[in-house]
């Protein structure tokens, strides 16, 4: 466990080092995410600033990203409208 925990941390860092709503930052997450990507592995990958349950609420509202993709119960998103996503989410304040 404490192993998980470490890889994440250690993650996590390296995104933030980045810096937040940084190019650099956008394609480190980019290089992490599979051509699909499911809700929960986005919202991993986000380092969990955006939820499951939010871009299942955004997908009813036609707000979340445009390309789905439907495996039995399961929602994803291709690679490239997850990134486009996540960078019109994301500001810096």
């Amino acid at each position: 466990m404490q192993q998980y925990w470490q890889r994440n941390f250690e993650r996590y860092e390296s995104l933030i080092n980045h810096g937040l709503g940084t190019e650099a930052f956008f394609r480190s997450i980019e290089q992490e995410l599979p051509p699909v990507v499911s809700r929960a592995e986005l919202a991993k990958a986000t380092g969990g600033l955006i939820s499951p349950k939010t871009l299942s609420n955004e997908d009813a509202l036609h707000k979340g990203p445009a390309e789905r993709v439907r495996a039995g119960s399961k929602i994803g998103y291709t690679r490239a409208s997850a990134m486009a996503y996540i960078r019109k989410k994301f500001k810096l304040l």
